[in-house]
């Protein structure tokens, strides 16, 4: 594979609390200097696994919460007491303890249309400071980042860096099928991207996207290929 500037710069770990100080210690020091330059910061989260244990050192971090606003990468359009929703997963694990002082906007509505859920997204967002300070992002072993997934209908007009539209509606293969996801465009509205990944196989799909540079068929292909943000990328195995 040719040599890349995110293979090459990716901070690479033994052991995952390694990567999970890595970032914690980064995200502190991004919400430090924004709060203490501009008197607030903005925090988008993914939902799923690999973050819980980021979000967990976090809430303990020693931070002006009372100054921080956080948000969501993308979200599942299920009620908030639905096991799957990642607005309910940050609730359980970062807005906690030291945490629980941030302002926490979720972007899904419950009983809204597509169309109307993009708009309250959208204004979710803007209650956040922007551009965003850090941006958390995960990555599938189908190579999808956010709710942006391949051979999904919604997915060109979502990585169009033109678009004005802050969220779209998107479809997953797997269940729950319908998602929102922030658009790459509103996403590279930020300061600092991190991207934690862990495992052989999501290393070697991170590869393959980069090598392909087909982001249709590996969406983080085209957030790893924009030149706008730098992407920290924090891998163990």
């Amino acid at each position: 594979m040719r040599s890349h500037a995110v293979i090459e710069s990716a901070q690479r770990f033994s052991r995952p609390e390694q990567a999970t100080r890595a970032v914690v210690e980064r995200v502190c020091g991004v919400i430090e200097l924004a709060v203490q330059s501009r008197g607030r910061a903005s925090l988008l989260v993914p939902g799923g696994n690999t973050p819980i244990p980021i979000f967990q050192a976090l809430a303990q971090c020693d931070l002006p919460w009372e100054s921080v606003y956080i948000s969501l990468t993308d979200e599942r359009r299920v009620p908030i007491t639905d096991p799957d929703s990642n607005a309910a997963l940050v609730q359980r694990h970062l807005i906690q303890d030291r945490a629980a002082r941030a302002h926490f906007y979720p972007l899904h509505r419950d009983a809204m249309d597509a169309r109307a859920d993009e708009a309250a997204c959208s204004a979710a967002l803007g209650m956040l400071p922007r551009p965003f300070d850090a941006v958390i992002l995960g990555m599938g072993e189908d190579g999808h980042t956010a709710s942006l997934f391949a051979d999904d209908p919604a997915l060109g007009a979502a990585l169009n860096l033109t678009t004005e539209a802050r969220c779209a509606a998107t479809r997953a293969p797997t269940p729950p099928f319908e998602r929102l996801s922030l658009t790459l465009a509103t996403l590279l509205e930020s300061r600092w991207i991190g991207l934690p990944i862990h495992g052989l196989a999501k290393w070697q799909v991170l590869e393959q996207a980069l090598a392909s540079q087909d982001p249709l068929r590996y969406p983080v292909a085209a957030l790893l290929a924009q030149q706008k943000v730098p992407v920290h990328v924090y891998w163990c195995a």
